[in-house]
């Protein structure tokens, strides 16, 4: 049986928001099965009540390349975790997204992993766009989840799902 999470990091700072002494930062190891140890960080101010959730690994595995294909609602209640290093595509609607510097990790299911999607490019996404993720979410369009981690750390908790290497290539 797995330890729960552990407080590594625990400090009052000045909040980014509300610039108030009443930021309570703190940040938990926490070590899973799938992904090794992670950095779950849980920052909240007191004044202001502003938020900043996050989830990063402490380790690195192997590059990996993980592939479902969603074809019904069951399917859209899969347990996921994207690190903040994992490109997701999904073809059959036309969805790349990219890690990027402020990326964060999240546990999410698949439908989860929809609504962020639909949050965060929404105002890039035309209304034919929007209307295919959303008949995704009900699961009325079958679809393909490709995440590519180069720190190996993203799964798919399910039997579905396809675990192959990542071939890294240098773009110099």
């Amino acid at each position: 049986m797995s330890e729960g999470p552990k407080v590594i990091f625990e400090e009052t700072l000045v909040c980014p928001v509300c610039k108030s002494k009443t930021f309570k930062a703190i940040d938990y190891l926490y070590d899973t099965p799938h992904a090794g140890k992670l950095i779950l960080s849980n920052w909240y101010c007191e004044n202001c009540g502003y938020r900043f959730r996050d989830v990063k690994p402490y380790e690195a595995r192997e590059p990996k390349v993980i592939e479902m294909r969603i074809e019904n609602e069951n399917d859209l209640r899969t347990i996921i975790y994207r690190s903040a290093f994992a490109k997701i595509t999904i073809p059959e609607l036309g969805i790349e997204i990219e890690p990027a510097g402020m990326s964060q990790g999240y546990i999410s299911t698949i439908e989860g992993v929809l609504e962020i999607i639909l949050d965060k490019v929404g105002d890039f996404c035309d209304k034919e766009c929007e209307n295919r993720i959303r008949l995704a979410m009900e699961g009325k369009i079958k679809f393909t989840l490709v995440l590519e981690d180069e720190l190996g750390l993203s799964f798919i908790k399910s039997e579905k799902a396809t675990v192959k290497p990542l071939i890294l290539t240098n773009s110099d």
